[in-house]
């Protein structure tokens, strides 16, 4: 279990506005977060949105995100992936099993959306780089289909573009993008971002993850400083997925990033989730340092300095779990309609 100190000088927030976790709390691992506490605390790094909300004809709460990382279409990077629970549809895992790197930014949009998505991505791809002629596109999903019409297939591979042109540094938490139509523990998910930074040799690193969230009953949440007294009724709205997406400049081969995203599936049992047959349950990890020098590699493959990557990707990544849904207000979609759990909390303590 995650334990939390609850702070008595709540800020509450007016419908619309984000609230990030350490507004209510402070983790106990003791790291120190960048500026933003998000994935783009990591240079270099930028996040945008495209987000579709439509009531009628159809009932729309979707989008696509991007995590854009410089140069990779060039300079492909480290990556790894893994699987906790393979119940999910994700395009361009098979190659960064293969290769240990990746060579294109990373994309996420609904289960029914992804080769939308993947054919936007080609082809701005095939516009800015005229010899290419193969490329392996990554695009990561969960299913929205409570929220959103999901099989109105609204996502259009020109929509790619709009996500790609908002990516900036300083990104929109919650109900965007992606994260729009997705239900997290039964409250309203969607996007969640944290980072811890990380000290070795004299030198400070850079752990930045991003989460889809959409997984997880109501009964199952466990913030036990906070002392949630849900009122919702549990459901089997478990059968989603979440994505963790960790980025950091560590040194790290493709090895040692595989066993990152390993260690990163644990926020799940952490906030209190067993795992579900329905969830796709995936983690992708990649590093901007393309340098590797004997003397970092021998501190990287220290166990007590794994263990502290190891520990401070976990913290990170519950958090920013905790975080999509704190940033998310309450919605009334497809069918039917989710709380958020910063209504919850403002009602409980």
């Amino acid at each position: 279990m995650l334990y939390f100190e609850t702070r008595s000088n709540i800020n509450y927030r007016k419908i619309g506005e984000e609230m990030r976790f350490r507004e209510l709390a402070r983790p106990g691992d003791g790291y120190e977060t960048g500026t933003l506490n998000k994935i783009t605390d990591l240079e270099g790094i930028r996040v945008g949105h495209y987000t579709l909300t439509e009531d009628s004809p159809r009932c729309l709460r979707t989008g696509i995100s991007v995590i854009r990382i410089p140069s990779v279409y060039e300079r492909p990077v480290p990556a790894a992936s893994s699987v906790f629970n393979g119940y999910g549809k994700s395009m361009g895992l098979i190659q960064i099993e293969e290769l240990g790197t990746i060579e294109s930014d990373i994309f996420l949009t609904n289960t029914l959306s992804i080769g939308a998505v993947h054919q936007g991505a080609v082809r701005l791809a095939l516009e800015s780089n005229p010899e290419l002629s193969s490329l392996n596109v990554v695009v990561m999903e969960c299913n929205d289909g409570f929220l959103n019409e999901i099989r109105a297939l609204a996502i259009k591979e020109e929509m790619v573009a709009d996500a790609v042109g908002d990516a900036k540094k300083d990104f929109q938490l919650g109900s965007c993008g992606a994260g729009t139509g997705m239900v997290c523990f039964g409250y309203k998910g969607g996007i969640g971002s944290s980072s811890r930074i990380v000290e070795f040799g004299g030198r400070k690193y850079t752990v930045g993850v991003f989460v889809l969230s959409n997984f997880g009953r109501s009964s199952d949440l466990r913030i036990p400083s906070l002392e949630l007294r849900s009122e919702l009724q549990d459901s089997d709205r478990e059968k989603g997925s979440l994505i963790m997406i960790l980025g950091t400049d560590l040194p790290l081969m493709p090895l040692q990033l595989k066993r990152v995203t390993r260690h990163m599936n644990l926020a799940i049992g952490l906030l209190g989730a067993p795992g579900y047959h329905g969830s796709g349950d995936i983690s992708l990890a990649f590093t901007t340092s393309r340098e590797y020098s004997l003397p970092e590699q021998s501190l990287m493959n220290e166990g007590n300095t794994l263990s502290e990557i190891f520990r401070a990707a976990v913290w990170a990544c519950a958090e920013a779990i905790v975080d999509s849904m704190l940033c998310s207000c309450a919605m009334t979609g497809f069918k039917g309609s989710v709380d958020s759990l910063r209504s919850a909390i403002q009602s409980n303590l």
